[in-house]
C-alpha cells in the first residue's frame, strides 16, 4: 500500500512539474510614421545628416529581437555600437521598471570561443582515451583467445561487453562532435546576424540584429540610442504579451 501511495505521489509530482510554454510578446510601435514590410513596422528618426531605423522582430524566450539600421550621411566617420542603446520598460503609468542594454555580440562571441576550446580539448582526450581502450580491448581478446582456463562461453562474453562498451565509446564521441558543430553554427550566427560594433564612413550604414532581455510586466516599452556626437534617437512601443494558451 506505501508503495502505491509512493507512485502515485510522484506521477502526480512529474504531472505537476511540466514546462509551461514561455508568453510571447507583441509589441507595436507608437510613432504614428513608418514604413510596412511584409508584416512589420519600419520607423526612422532622423538626427541631422544621421538616420536611424528600428523594427521590432520577435520575442524569442526571454529575449526581443530587434532589426537596426544606422546610416550616416555626413562627412565625417561614426563609431557605432550596439552597447549605445538602452531599453527601458515602462509600466501602465509610464513609471520605470527597469534600464537594460542590449546582449554584447563581442562577449558572447568569446563566450562561445570559450565553449569551443574546452569541447575541443575534451574531444581530443576522448580520442586519446578510446585508443587506448582499443588497444586493451584487442590485447584482451587474444589472451582470452589462448588462455586455456577461459571456457569459449566467457570469451565470448567478456568480448560482447568489450564491444558494447566501445559502441558507447564511439556513441558518446558522435555526441561531443554533435555539440561541438552546434557551438561553432551558433558561433557564425552571432558573428554575422547582430549588429556589431562598426566605424561607419561617410555614406554608408550599417545593420544586423539586437537582443534585449525581456522584463514580462512591462506595458511599454522605451528604446534609446544616444550616439556621440550625432544624437539621441527613441523608439516608444507598446508591449503585449500573449500566452499561448
Amino acid at each position: 500500500m506505501k508503495k502505491q501511495l509512493f507512485y502515485a505521489s510522484l506521477f502526480f509530482t512529474l504531472l505537476n512539474s511540466c514546462v509551461s510554454p514561455l508568453p510571447i510578446s507583441r509589441l507595436s510601435s507608437e510613432e504614428p510614421q513608418g514604413k510596412w514590410v511584409a508584416g512589420r513596422k519600419y520607423v526612422t528618426q532622423t538626427q541631422g545628416d544621421y538616420s536611424m531605423t528600428l523594427s521590432f522582430y520577435k520575442s524569442d524566450g526571454d529575449l526581443l529581437l530587434f532589426d537596426a539600421l544606422f546610416e550616416n550621411l555626413d562627412g565625417s566617420e561614426v563609431e557605432f555600437s550596439p552597447m549605445q542603446a538602452r531599453i527601458i520598460a515602462l509600466n501602465s503609468e509610464k513609471s520605470v521598471i527597469s534600464t537594460l542594454y542590449p546582449l554584447d555580440p563581442e562577449s558572447k562571441l568569446l563566450e562561445f570561443d570559450k565553449s569551443e576550446s574546452r569541447e575541443r580539448a575534451r574531444l581530443a582526450n576522448q580520442s586519446i582515451s578510446n585508443a587506448v581502450a582499443t588497444t586493451s580491448d584487442l590485447v584482451a581478446t587474444v589472451i582470452e583467445e589462448s588462455d586455456p582456463n577461459i571456457s569459449r562461453q566467457q570469451a565470448d562474453a567478456n568480448y560482447n561487453q568489450r564491444e558494447w562498451d566501445r559502441q558507447n565509446r564511439l556513441a558518446d564521441m558522435d555526441r561531443q562532435e554533435a555539440y561541438l558543430e552546434s557551438i561553432k553554427n551558433t558561433r557564425l550566427y552571432w558573428e554575422e546576424a547582430p549588429i556589431r560594433r562598426t566605424t561607419v564612413g561617410s555614406n554608408e550604414y550599417i545593420e544586423g540584429r539586437m537582443f534585449f532581455e525581456r522584463t514580462e510586466e512591462a506595458s511599454f516599452y522605451t528604446i534609446i540610442f544616444d550616439i556621440p556626437n550625432v544624437g539621441k534617437f527613441e523608439f516608444n512601443y507598446k508591449h503585449e504579451l500573449i500566452t499561448p494558451y
